[in-house]
């Protein structure tokens, strides 16, 4: 399976995100593909980025959900 990565400035990020909680943001993100569009993802994040692996078929279904989420 090839993977895909999106990445995301955590500096960019809006309402309602809580960037003082990058765990919590990740676990809502992960929910949400998760949970809405069927779509597994690994989650990381360092003090700059988030970072979303995801399965290469799925990644634009990921990235619309990501955009209707605000954070793309």
């Amino acid at each position: 399976m090839e993977a895909s990565t999106i990445r995301i400035a955590t500096q960019s990020l809006n309402e309602p995100w809580d960037t003082s909680r990058v765990p919590v943001v990740l676990d809502e993100i992960a929910a949400s593909l998760r949970e809405e569009a069927d779509i597994p993802a690994r989650l990381t994040a360092d003090s700059m980025t988030i970072a979303i692996d995801v399965a290469t078929d799925q990644l634009p279904a990921a990235a619309a959900l990501l955009h209707e989420l605000g954070l793309i």
